[in-house]
C-alpha cells in the first residue's frame, strides 16, 4: 500500500484525483469544494460568541459539518501517511526551509502562523481559497474565479521570488 499512501503520487495523478472532487461533491453534497470555510467553522468553534458577521452567517451555523470532517482528514491523514513513511512523530525539519536557515524555533513558528493568517485574510479577501476559486470555479467558468487564480499565481510566483532574495540572500 506504499504506492498509495507514502509514495508521492506522480503530478497528473493527483490532479486527476483533485478534479474528481467538484463532480463528486456536487453530486453528494450540491456544494463546492473549498477549504477556507473549513477554517471558518474552526474559527467559530474557538470564538462562538464572535461579533464578526461572516461568522455569524448562515454557513457557519453548524460547525461540525463535513468541511470540518474535511480538514480534520487533511491533518490526520497527512499524520498518517508521515507516520506510514517512517517520519517522526514530531520534528522541526521543514525540508529545503530548515535546511537553509538557522533560526530558533520561536521564529518558524511566528513565520508559519503570520503566513497562515496572511493566507486566512486573502481569502476572506477574495471570497474563496485558492481551491475554491481554482479547482471548482474555473471548472464552472466563473470569471472571477479565473481572474483570482491570475493573481493567487502572480503574487506566489511574485512572493517566492521575494522569500529567496531576502531570507535566503538570493541562493
Amino acid at each position: 500500500m506504499d504506492f498509495l499512501f507514502v509514495d508521492l503520487w506522480p503530478w497528473w495523478l493527483g490532479g486527476i484525483a483533485i478534479g474528481l472532487l467538484v463532480p463528486f461533491m456536487y453530486y453528494f453534497f450540491n456544494t463546492a469544494l473549498g477549504v477556507s470555510t473549513g477554517y471558518g467553522n474552526f474559527l467559530k468553534i474557538i470564538a462562538p460568541s464572535t461579533k464578526l458577521k461572516w461568522l455569524n452567517s448562515e454557513t457557519y451555523k453548524n460547525r461540525f459539518n463535513w468541511r470540518f470532517i474535511f480538514i480534520i482528514g487533511m491533518i490526520l491523514g497527512g499524520f498518517l501517511s508521515a507516520r506510514a513513511s517512517g517520519m517522526p512523530v514530531i520534528t522541526s525539519e521543514m525540508g529545503l526551509f530548515t535546511e537553509n536557515l538557522n533560526w530558533a524555533y520561536i521564529f518558524y513558528i511566528l513565520w508559519f502562523f503570520g503566513g497562515g493568517a496572511l493566507l486566512g485574510f486573502g481569502a476572506r479577501m477574495a471570497n474563496g481559497c485558492t481551491s475554491g476559486h481554482s479547482i471548482h470555479g474555473i471548472a464552472t467558468l466563473q470569471k472571477s474565479s479565473l481572474v483570482a487564480t491570475v493573481f493567487f499565481l502572480f503574487f506566489g510566483v511574485i512572493t517566492t521570488l521575494l522569500i529567496r532574495l531576502i531570507v535566503f540572500g538570493g541562493g
